[in-house]
């Protein structure tokens, strides 16, 4: 079996002028669910306010498909 393992709410942010806030990364987090990736990095927790925020809000989140995970 292949399982997908997306990076764009980590890696994605890493361009000059880009940065999704907490709605972002939750609406982007709905539609990669939606498409059927297995594995979402969310980031890093540890690393930002931003980050620390964004899982613990990402803990309530009913997803069909996906497992959100930190990086590292």
């Amino acid at each position: 079996m292949i399982e997908l393992y997306d990076t764009t709410l980590r890696d994605g942010s890493q361009g000059e002028s880009v940065t999704f806030s907490i709605k972002d990364k939750m609406l982007i987090i709905s539609e990669l669910d939606q498409l059927g990736i297995h594995f979402i990095e969310g980031g890093y927790p540890g690393s930002n306010p931003k980050d620390v925020d964004f899982f613990q809000q990402v803990k309530s989140r009913q997803l069909q498909n996906a497992q959100v995970v930190p990086f590292g």
